[in-house]
């Protein structure tokens, strides 16, 4: 038996794909591509000793698979990455991270998790697959936890509205609004990490992929992220809505005050 490590990190906010595919000489065909794969040779110019069954993944949204590699490689890869033209956070993957096993056995055969009760034939094409999808996996959970963050903000509004108190702080609402409308737009972006890479385009690899997609629960856990958002949309829409229509009752009532003091002042006069 064979065991295979995968283990993927939020290193980024975007990597430039095009620039990296250049820097290690991977010819890109043209249109939208999620990820490259650097391994053989570039690898072992990297760590500066032979790396068989070794690769790295680079994806789009600034999501790293290593494949077969210790911490010690690890880090020698970054600090690689980091001497190039690619700005890497430090805090991003203690925070999102995925760890992986696959296990081959001696037919040849592929289980994808433990308990899984089919065996795939095991190519090169499963290690992209299972790479691919710990990385999806990894750039929702970031986007998932940004955005439980930003609701618990929201739901502060709401208390205020219950307390009567309006007067929460102007920046802050500034912020969270800003938040809601950055995860609107990576929800909408997000929804290409659903998409199938054009690079499976067997029926194995499309079977491969579904199912190892099913197992770490893409699909659901996208549909519960855009409701999310829609909620936080709703909450943030509403207390400024309640807030202008309070402003604009107050501004009536001055109006009111005003016109009413006319007379009065005419017969004082």
């Amino acid at each position: 038996m064979e065991r295979i490590n995968f283990y993927t990190y939020k290193a980024a906010g975007k990597l430039p794909l095009g620039q990296l595919a250049a820097h290690f000489n991977i010819r890109q065909d043209a249109g939208w591509k999620e990820f490259i794969k650097i391994d053989g040779n570039e690898i072992e110019k990297i760590l500066k000793y032979a790396s068989e069954n070794k690769a790295v993944y680079l994806f789009r949204y600034g999501v790293i698979t290593f494949l077969n590699f210790d911490l010690n490689e690890y880090y020698t890869f970054l600090d690689y990455l980091n001497k190039l033209f690619v700005e890497l956070d430090k805090k991003m993957p203690a925070q999102y991270h995925e760890m992986h096993t696959i296990t081959v056995n001696e037919d040849g055969y592929a289980l994808l998790w433990e308990d899984a009760e089919e065996w795939f034939r095991y190519s090169r094409t499963v290690d992209d697959i299972v790479a691919c999808i710990l990385a999806k996996s990894t750039e929702l959970y970031m986007i998932e936890s940004e955005l439980n963050a930003a609701l618990d903000e929201a739901e502060n509004f709401i208390a205020l509205l219950n307390r009567g108190r309006l007067r929460a702080n102007t920046k802050k609402v500034a912020s969270t609004i800003a938040k809601c409308l950055r995860y609107k737009y990576m929800t909408v972006e997000s929804a290409r990490i659903l998409d199938r890479p054009s690079e499976f385009v067997t029926m194995e690899s499309r079977q491969i992929f579904d199912a190892f997609s099913n197992f770490f629960e893409l699909g659901e856990r996208y549909s519960v992220l855009t409701n999310r958002t829609n909620i936080l949309d709703s909450i943030t829409g509403e207390y400024f809505d309640f807030r202008y229509n309070k402003s604009e009752m107050r501004l009536l009532f001055f109006e009111v005050l005003l016109l009413s003091m006319f007379p009065l002042m005419h017969l004082i006069s």
